[in-house]
Parts: C-alpha cells; structure tokens; sequence
C-alpha cells in the first residue's frame, strides 16, 4: 500500500457520532494517546477499510486537522499503535526477564513465563488481538508491521535459546524455529478460541495455564534422561 495521506481515508460518509466533551484542555501528548487509543478502538470494531479520520476525530472531539498534526501519515499512526501497546506490555521488563532467565539456563521457568506473557497481554486486550485479525485478512500494512518489528524479534530469540540448548545436551534435536513457533502458539490459540469462540473449556489463570502449556512443551522438547529410549510416537520409554 502506497503512503498516502491521512486524508486518503476520510471518502467514506462522516459519523453522525457526536463529540465527545473534555473538561479541560489535553496536553499534546495526552492528546495524541487519546487519538492513539480511539484509532485503534475504532479500527478493532470495523476493520481499518470501514473507518474514516473524521470518525476518528469526532470520536475525540477534535478536528481533522488535530489528526494531520500529530500523525501526517497512516503509517505514523500505525507505528504509534504499535509502540503504544509496546508500552502497555512493559516490553523492555519482558525481554530484561527473558535475557535474565536464558542466561541463568533456568529452561522451564524460561518457557512459562512467555506462555504467561502472552495469555496476560492478550487478555488485558482483545481489541488489539482482534486489531491485528482484521489487519491480516484485510491483507493491511499493520500486520506486516507488527510482525518484522516484534514478532519476529521473538521467534528469533526463542529460536536461539532453543538451538544453544540444543548444543549443549539438553533438548533433543529439533528444528529450533517449529519448536519456537509451536512455544508461541499454545498460549496464543489459549486466547483465542476465548475471544473468538467464548470456549471455557480450559480456562484457568494466566499462570496456572502457562504451567500445564509450559510442562507439555517442556517435557516435549528435553532430551531423554539416561538409558530412555523415545518411542516411536514421541513417548519418552524408561526401560523397566
């Protein structure tokens, strides 16, 4: 998609929302969060084809022109999305966590506390797991985005710890960039048939279903202990 504009989204009718009302006047930071926040609301509930700067602006009861100043592009209100929900993830705690356990070898505790990250994220916020379905099928710029500025970060990073401990004896040989990709997906789809499907089948805390997803996967990945054999199904055998 081209780098049109802001103003290339507003053909559509304009929303007969009413503005909203402020008691005071926002700082432009305060400004451009609320922007940032009504965006990407918005763009959750009807996709990024179905919504238009001036519902945006009607919604924060502001000008077009507010929209223009602080973001002169799409682009820069989608970066601004992204880093917002960065922010809202504490994402430089998460990766400090991450660097600090990979380094200490502490393997399943490793594991569980991305699982945890990812089920908490997403259920502090559906409409950013919903924002980045619509930006998927709707084939947009977002999700591209968002996957080589975050998501690929992960899988490399998990992919990585995964090969080294793969070296030095202590799982299995595995493809490391399936077994990251496979880490990333049980908490993900966790949230997602929640969401999605309101599925209770499994349901339980972020850190009690991190545990159990964290264990299969764990016990999946490890090398056999001494004198087991693997079973052709996967099955760890201990020979009686």
């Amino acid at each position: 998609m081209s780098k049109h504009t802001l103003a290339a989204m507003t053909s559509a009718p304009p929303t007969t929302a009413r503005p909203a009302t402020t008691s005071r006047r926002m700082s432009g930071e305060d400004r451009r969060r609320q922007i940032v926040r009504i965006a990407m609301q918005q763009f959750s509930e009807k996709g990024f084809n179905g919504v238009t700067t001036k519902e945006i602006a009607a919604r924060a009861g502001v000008s077009e022109a507010i929209i223009f100043r602080h973001f002169a592009t799409k682009q820069d209100l989608y970066a601004a999305i992204l880093d917002q929900k960065m922010k809202d993830a504490d994402a430089r705690s998460f990766w400090e966590r991450m660097r600090e356990l990979a380094a200490r070898r502490d393997d399943q505790n490793f594991f569980e506390t991305i699982m945890r990250h990812v089920i908490e994220r997403h259920r502090a916020d559906y409409s950013f797991q919903r924002l980045l379905f619509f930006s998927a099928l709707e084939g947009h710029e977002l999700s591209d985005m968002f996957f080589r500025l975050y998501v690929r970060d992960i899988f490399d990073f998990l992919a990585d710890y995964i090969e080294t401990r793969i070296r030095e004896g202590a799982f299995r040989e595995v493809n490391p960039h399936v077994a990251a990709r496979s880490l990333f997906a049980m908490p993900f789809l966790q949230t997602m048939f929640e969401q999605l499907h309101g599925d209770q089948t499994v349901t339980g805390s972020p850190e009690a279903l991190a545990r159990a997803y964290s264990s299969i996967f764990f016990e999946g990945i490890r090398r056999p202990a001494a004198g087991a054999r693997v079973h052709p199904a996967g099955e760890t055998v201990v020979p009686s």
